[in-house]
């Protein structure tokens, strides 16, 4: 194993492409440390694109008191539609309050308030409360009308959860980090008295392996925080109580809903959604104990039962079925472990920050809507822990919190004006439908024009890639070329997630894709074949349950 050409020393080695291995990578660079980051699959490929896609404050953590969690997360929720208002969305939620709830209608009244001052009445809109059957089904006609007492509407925000983390990656990238995914950390080098002076890597793609110098080590795995713990020797007890989350995507026209709703399983209490996403609808998600390896998560057949019988006690017109699911995901949440005998939905959505004597620093825990502020407290500690381990180390004193994300750089406002008025453009300027200009200008932000540009060269490219769903062509050649993507996967199922919502899964324009792909990253037949293959294996994964 030899040194990779140009390496040089780095000051932090980030460990983990999601969300916040993402951030913190970001947040270091802007800081001017010397910085790289190392991921086994592609940005996102783990927890970071399997959440529910929302933003929010956490309104049932109220329910147990996380006071500060609540309050954080609002604020963070101020942010990431500040700097970031094509991919944070305000959506309006419903709750349906049904006789025998509790809370009922009017403590659950009483909770929104205290919400919407934790936002310090800085939400979307304030919560309204309708009272009332006849009230609650004109506002949602969907719901069992028997024993529906009222309805309360707020709003949170819906994002797209693997383009938060990519457009993050994009940034670090430009700020100078050295991001390379498909590789793996193999291994970590030490020097006189157990210091880490080093990481061992492999690319999974090439097979090429190499050593690399650093300071310090981050690992941000997420929910293979302890599996790595373990590869690396780490004498550190289990950090983790992983719970599985599952979530199904059902056709539209099976359960039309203008807004999310905020449901409680009438199986089993739980709290869960539906949201309409993506020209469907979603229902999730699922929350149970884990074991086994992170790799090969999926869901069940009992998963699937559970949401569909779930929805069914809400929309019982919907009549919902297995046979009516279109794909699904499945992640697992990277909760701290608490003591024994606590509820899986019960468990603390905290962090914590492990700091060692060795360059080594671990985070985890947490959520997708605080994973700014984790990143940067991540940097913090781990520049004191270089200052304490080394000495003068004097970093920019430069934080993410007014920095937009790359698709909200130049717009005329931080608000959803400034990205309708992108489409506006993409439409005089680029001679583009309304329908893809939306989707483009809600997408990519003030990146969109690129792809504008490219379809108004060749209109070909302006063609929808599945006639039920707003992606185009260009998009695909853009995910290569601009986007971070390197496989088929990468692309079909984050950047252009038709592994998602498309009813084949993107299975029949695989093969086109592969094509693009190959053009402008230089694969062989071979190439082309094996990455066929892993897509046809992801897919496969994701109707496991179906088995």
């Amino acid at each position: 194993m030899t040194s990779h050409p140009g390496d040089g020393a780095y000051d932090v080695v980030i460990v983990g492409g999601g969300i916040v291995g993402a951030g913190a990578a970001r947040d270091a660079a802007l800081r001017g440390l010397k910085v790289a980051l190392f991921e086994k699959g592609d940005y996102a490929s783990g927890t970071s694109s399997k959440s529910s896609k929302l933003v929010h404050g956490g309104l049932r953590y109220l329910e147990h008191g996380e006071i500060a969690l609540v309050f954080e997360s609002l604020s963070e929720r101020g942010v990431q539609m500040r700097v970031a208002p094509h991919l944070v969305r305000p959506l309006p939620f419903l709750i349906p309050i049904f006789e025998g709830n509790k809370p009922g209608l009017e403590l659950m009244n009483i909770g929104l308030w205290i919400y919407d001052s934790l936002a310090l009445f800085r939400a979307p809109k304030f919560h309204r409360t309708f009272r009332g059957t006849r009230a609650a089904l004109e506002l949602e006609p969907q719901l069992r009308p028997d024993g529906l007492k009222g309805i309360l509407e707020y709003y949170d925000c819906a994002t797209d959860d693997a383009r938060l983390v990519v457009e993050n990656a994009i940034d670090a990238r430009s700020l100078g980090a050295d991001l390379h995914t498909y590789t793996e950390v193999t291994g970590l080098v030490r020097g006189a008295h157990g210091r880490i002076t080093g990481v061992e890597v492999k690319d999974l793609l090439t097979g090429a392996a190499w050593t690399v110098n650093t300071r310090a080590v981050v690992l941000a795995a997420g929910a293979w925080t302890d599996e790595m713990i373990q590869r690396f020797d780490i004498p550190m007890r289990p950090l983790l109580r992983r719970t599985k989350g599952v979530h199904v995507v059902i056709p539209r026209e099976r359960l039309p809903l203008a807004r999310a709703i905020t449901l409680i399983s009438p199986v089993d209490g739980r709290v869960m959604f539906a949201i309409p996403w993506r020209e469907r609808t979603v229902l999730g998600t699922t929350d149970t104990d884990f074991t086994g390896t992170a790799d090969e998560v999926c869901a069940d057949a009992a998963d699937v039962k559970y949401l569909c019988d779930s929805g069914n006690g809400y929309f019982p017109g919907a009549d919902l079925t297995p046979d009516d699911v279109i794909a699904t995901w499945a992640g697992l949440r990277p909760l701290i472990a608490p003591n024994e005998g606590v509820d899986e939905s019960e468990t603390s959505r905290e962090h914590e920050i492990f700091t060692r004597n060795d360059g080594l620093v671990i985070i985890a825990g947490g959520k997708l809507t605080t994973y700014r502020r984790m990143a940067h407290e991540c940097v913090t500690k781990t520049v004191a822990m270089l200052r304490d381990l080394d000495g003068a180390i004097e970093p920019k004193k430069i934080t993410t919190k007014d920095r937009p994300l790359p698709g909200a750089v130049g717009l005329a406002s931080t608000d959803l004006d400034g990205v309708a008025a992108i489409g506006r453009r993409l439409m005089e300027e680029h001679g583009l439908d309304v329908e893809t200009a939306t989707h483009l200008c809600g997408v990519y932000g003030t990146r969109a024009p690129v792809i504008g540009a490219a379809i108004a060269l060749d209109r070909t490219l302006g063609e929808r890639l599945d006639p039920e769903l707003p992606y185009v062509w260009a998009e695909i050649e853009f995910a290569a070329r601009h986007d971070l993507a390197r496989t088929i996967e990468d692309v079909l199922a984050r950047r252009v997630p038709l592994l998602l919502v498309a009813r084949d899964q993107g299975l029949a324009i695989a093969p086109r894709v592969a094509d693009i792909l190959a053009r402008v990253h230089g694969w062989t037949d071979d190439d082309t074949t094996r990455m066929l293959t892993a897509y046809a294996a992801e897919v496969a994964l994701s109707r496991r349950w179906r088995a």
